[in-house]
């Protein structure tokens, strides 16, 4: 790559969190779309025209055959994000999947054994870990002002329609609200503990295609730290996410796509806000920009190990409230 040269990406999925992705991508330097695969290649082709997509692919293969791309950006469903991240690796490609990476511990393993073995980027697209007003609340947590931290509670949901074959509620599509929105309250808990729990207990109501729909965490940290956590795909949660201390507390509304923060200890509240430039994905985005430039094989603040261990946890929390996927022993 000449320097000075575009990162130039493409994307596998076409869906709607590919036009927010295209939509951050417009205010990141040195980094464009150009192409999109999709496996209907008449719709892959329709939503390239429609967003000014120079060239379009019906299959993974057939875009990485034809095209010199730097970048990846993976958004198709969970089960088949194993795949083609994979036939991206393979092709020196450098990866960024959107979360969850895979939709079990096994897939996770085999995209990042496969990265490290090829000496190829890879990243799972936790977006809230790179949003600027995160560095605000470190500092403050950091410096003390909220004294030790006790209890962390944060919450996802909304309620969506239940249709069977949709991928929310689809045991074939690694269907629930713990995958798809739960990994942010587990995720926000193990960015300020530094761990997953030490202990845990989950509850949830699991729905009649047999994917959560409702799950609750109640859990503790090493060092005493306690976390109230939970999502949902059938109810409206509040999106805050609350942290309380021995001196203060943090609020972070809008937690997963945060731009404000207000802190609460001494006679005045302090409040902090950092606007996106598009909509909180470039921040990420530049993040595989910067590590593909830099030669590097993974970003240090969403490492590969930590994906691992949310893969890991994730198994381990459906295990315990008997949601399984048709797919779980052969570890897609």
């Amino acid at each position: 790559m000449a320097e000075g040269d575009d990162i130039r990406f493409g994307m596998v999925g076409h869906g709607h969190i590919s036009g927010q992705f295209l939509a951050a991508m417009e205010v990141v330097e040195g980094a464009h779309v150009g192409t999109v695969a999709g496996r209907d290649s008449g719709r892959a082709s329709a939503f390239a025209q429609d967003r000014g997509i120079a060239a379009s692919y019906g299959s993974v293969g057939e875009m990485l055959n034809a095209e010199q791309l730097d970048a990846v950006y993976i958004c198709t469903p969970h089960p088949s994000h194993v795949e083609a991240a994979i036939a991206c690796i393979d092709a020196g490609v450098a990866v960024l999947v959107e979360k969850p990476m895979a939709p079990t511990l096994a897939g996770a393993t085999r995209i990042v054994d496969a990265a490290q073995d090829a000496g190829v980027f890879a990243m799972e697209a936790m977006w809230t870990r790179f949003l600027p007003i995160y560095d605000v609340v470190r500092r403050w947590v950091d410096e003390g002002r909220i004294g030790e931290v006790r209890q962390v509670t944060a919450s996802f949901g909304f309620a969506a329609p239940v249709m069977p074959e949709h991928r929310l509620f689809n045991p074939d599509l690694a269907g629930g609200s713990l995958l798809d929105v739960g990994v942010y309250p587990l995720t926000i808990a193990h960015w300020l503990y530094g761990s997953h729990p030490s202990e845990y207990g989950v509850v949830a109501r699991v729905g009649e295609t047999g994917v959560d729909e409702v799950v609750s965490i109640a859990a503790s940290y090493p060092g005493g730290g306690l976390a109230q956590l939970g999502c949902a795909t059938v109810a409206n949660l509040d999106f805050s996410a609350m942290i309380y201390g021995t001196a203060g507390s943090i609020e972070i509304p809008v937690f997963f796509a945060a731009e404000r923060a207000i802190l609460r200890a001494g006679a005045e509240d302090e409040t902090e806000e950092i606007p996106h430039r598009a909509n909180g994905f470039e921040y990420e985005i530049q993040e595989v920009v910067n590590c593909v430039r830099a030669g590097r094989t993974e970003s240090e603040r969403m490492p590969l190990t930590l994906t691992l261990e949310m893969a890991g946890l994730c198994d381990e929390i459906r295990g315990r409230l008997g949601v399984v996927y048709p797919f779980d022993e052969g570890g897609s």
